[in-house]
């Protein structure tokens, strides 16, 4: 697998232009980034090191035992906060 500082020049701009294309908060941080002077093949492995959330929770609720552990814990525990909260 290629890292970051192998790829053309070009390449590395087309995926920072696709990067910020996701959404307007990528496009407002990628531009602050770039105005701050930091090189396109370091924004983009930041981008790229940084968790998205929408992964862990995938990650955890996923098929298979972990998932369903998990579910049980949520099941199990969820009474005993709603009554926690709501029974004081």
């Amino acid at each position: 697998m290629r890292t970051t500082a192998q790829f053309p020049p070009w390449s590395v701009a087309e995926r920072l232009i696709a990067e910020a294309a996701k959404s307007p908060e990528y496009e407002a941080w990628i531009s602050r980034q770039l105005m701050a002077r930091r090189r396109p093949s370091e924004i983009l492995t930041d981008l790229h090191r940084a968790t998205d959330p929408t992964d862990v929770v995938a990650a955890i609720g996923g098929d298979g035992p972990a998932g369903l552990i998990t579910a049980c814990l949520i099941a199990f525990a969820a009474p005993f906060i709603a009554l926690g909260w709501l029974l004081p």
